[in-house]
């Protein structure tokens, strides 16, 4: 018990020190707007706008459309119930002033880099050749939340993995 709670410890000093890294990027005019430019591309009005155009431009807009619609379906609900058990309170309480003041009180997972890498998995599995953009953009989405001010590294992480895992899983479903 004494070596899980060390761990612990040693992984909450880390993902501070990361996020001290990160925020001191805030200061720089350049990084913050493109920061919470990309943060906001997150938000999720961009993922319908480019999934309409991808499906209405392909000729595939029922099947790719339902699988982002079913894989979604997934994805909220359990990152919320994650989000609300786990309750690891944002960043924003024991560092600088954050760049954006989250909808939520809780960081873990980060529900943007969930939705990102949600999008990223099934559109670039109807559209392969989109692959390394969607993914480069879902991870710039994830490192935005954290130089912004409201997540820690590991809330990333888990963010990236859970929607990594939920898109490939429900993606052998639909």
């Amino acid at each position: 018990m004494l070596s899980l709670t060390l761990l612990q410890r040693g992984v909450n000093n880390i993902d501070r020190y990361c996020y001290t890294l990160c925020s001191s990027l805030r200061s720089r005019y350049l990084f913050a707007t493109t920061a919470r430019w990309v943060s906001a591309s997150g938000d999720g009005y961009c993922y319908l706008a480019v999934a309409y155009c991808l499906a209405w431009a392909s000729g595939s807009y029922w099947d790719y459309m339902t699988a982002l619609a079913v894989t979604f379906a997934v994805e909220r609900p359990t990152y919320w119930l994650l989000k609300n058990s786990f309750r690891r309170d944002r960043p924003a309480n024991c560092a600088p002033i954050p760049l954006l003041i989250a909808h939520d009180k809780f960081s873990f997972p980060s529900g943007h880099t969930c939705a990102a890498f949600v999008f990223a998995t099934v559109t670039s599995s109807y559209f392969p050749t989109l692959a390394t953009p969607l993914f480069l953009w879902a991870a710039m989405i994830g490192v935005s939340r954290i130089v912004v001010g409201v997540h820690y590294p590991t809330d990333i992480m888990a963010g990236m993995g859970l929607g990594l895992l939920l898109s490939e899983w429900t993606l052998t479903l639909v």
